[in-house]
């Protein structure tokens, strides 16, 4: 019989915990308990879409090697009950938000303020305070009897499990958000060639995650609350760059400063497909890069998106974003040898590691927009840079303007 992670995460909601949440929240104990029906399988549906890649797996058991559920799951009375204590709970907790739901944080909120009544400041208290604990639970049936290591294929084999249980306790708006169809089939590959944690995409647990989780835990209450509502604010226009053009001493392609992405004209593509793209946009580029055959493939060269955006520090992407997603999609189905690497970069504002995790973020974000348009898992990579491989002064606004950005690089064509 399949284990019930959802049962088994409720236990440790006790009636002292949930009265010692509405107080946290200054919420009524029956509106958090709305709350907590959304927000318990809203996590575990969000770490399943976090392991349907190998690079969510690599990350999750990351935090579960970092995890004390002992600690977590033994003493939440006594830790909510703590002002210190509960304040560091949930700052950690908080810090856990955007790994574990990446893009999907903002609806996820949004639907169980929605069906709870809450304010969303209080809704990311209570996902700040489940968080750990649905994490501890996992660790807790996710490692191997007797040790404290985690196989890559017990945790999606223990994820995959949940399905039926998601299919009957989540939201119908966040029913339609996930299917779980990737998770399942990285299952199956893993289970017919299991891989070790360190040979997860060819290197050991993001040291990124560990920094970024560690740095987070330490910060306030107040915080935490400043956190939520910078991921809530107005989109921000990620500016990328011209063809990139010469490499610098890290092999990261250098860029020009952006150019005019000219009038929208038609390309006609293989399999009767047929784009309407700006004729110097990021599309109009791989397209004649595909076509070229004295370009090779090279790791150096990286093209940069031009209407790809995000809300300011967070990896939701844009609808205005899903049109150059959406064109991406179609160029690697019109050329199904082509595969692809995403790469997302910051500015040198504000911590290093922050900027790390969140360039990853954006990147994987990227990633999934185009793998729910009906590409394979397998053809897309994706990786975070953080503050790398500037293209261009970090001492200017402008210059800090073009180093935020999302790049693609064709792996092969």
């Amino acid at each position: 019989m399949a284990v019930n992670l959802l049962e088994l995460t409720k236990a440790y909601i006790t009636k002292e915990v949930g009265l010692k949440i509405a107080d946290l929240t200054q919420e009524s104990t029956s509106d958090v308990q709305v709350a907590m029906l959304g927000a318990l399988p809203g996590l575990i549906g969000g770490i399943m879409n976090k392991a349907s890649t190998l690079g969510g797996v690599q990350d999750l058991i990351g935090l579960i090697n970092l995890n004390n559920e002992d600690y977590v799951l033994n003493g939440l009375g006594t830790i909510l009950g703590d002002e210190s204590r509960s304040k560091e709970f949930i700052s950690n907790g908080l810090s856990l938000l955007p790994i574990l739901l990446d893009l999907d944080l903002k609806t996820v909120t949004d639907s169980i303020s929605s069906s709870s009544g809450i304010k969303s400041y209080s809704v990311s208290t209570i996902l700040s305070i489940c968080a750990p604990i649905v994490l501890s639970v996992v660790a807790k049936y996710a490692k191997v009897s007797g040790t404290k290591s985690v196989e890559p294929v017990r945790l999606t084999s223990l994820l995959v499990d949940q399905k039926e249980f998601m299919v009957k306790y989540l939201p119908k708006d966040l029913n339609t958000l996930w299917n779980f169809k990737e998770l399942e089939d990285l299952n199956k590959s893993l289970i017919r060639n299991p891989l070790s944690e360190k040979e997860l995409e060819g290197k050991p647990t993001s040291t990124g995650v560990k920094i970024f989780l560690w740095i987070l835990a330490l910060s306030i209450l107040g915080g935490a609350y400043w956190g939520y509502k910078k991921l809530t604010k107005e989109e921000e226009t990620v500016v990328v760059e011209d063809v990139p053009m010469g490499v610098d001493s890290v092999n990261h392609s250098k860029g020009t400063q952006k150019s005019g992405l000219g009038k929208f004209v038609p390309k006609e593509l293989p399999k009767d497909i047929t784009l309407n793209v700006p004729e110097n946009g990021v599309e109009s580029k791989i397209i004649n890069f595909i076509a070229d055959s004295s370009q090779v493939v090279d790791k150096n060269i990286w093209f940069d998106f031009d209407r790809i955006t995000f809300e300011p520090n967070a990896a939701s992407l844009s609808n205005q974003s899903l049109e150059q997603i959406d064109n991406i999609a179609k160029i690697m189905r019109a050329f199904p040898n082509v595969n692809v690497k995403i790469g997302g970069y910051t500015d040198n504002t504000g911590d290093a590691a922050t900027n790390l995790s969140l360039s990853q973020s954006r990147a994987d974000a990227v990633k999934r927009g185009i793998v729910n348009k009906g590409i394979k898992a397998t053809r897309i990579s994706s990786e975070g840079y953080g503050i790398e491989h500037p293209v261009a002064d970090n001492n200017t606004e402008e210059g800090r303007a073009q180093n935020r950005r999302i790049a693609i690089n064709l792996t092969r064509k």
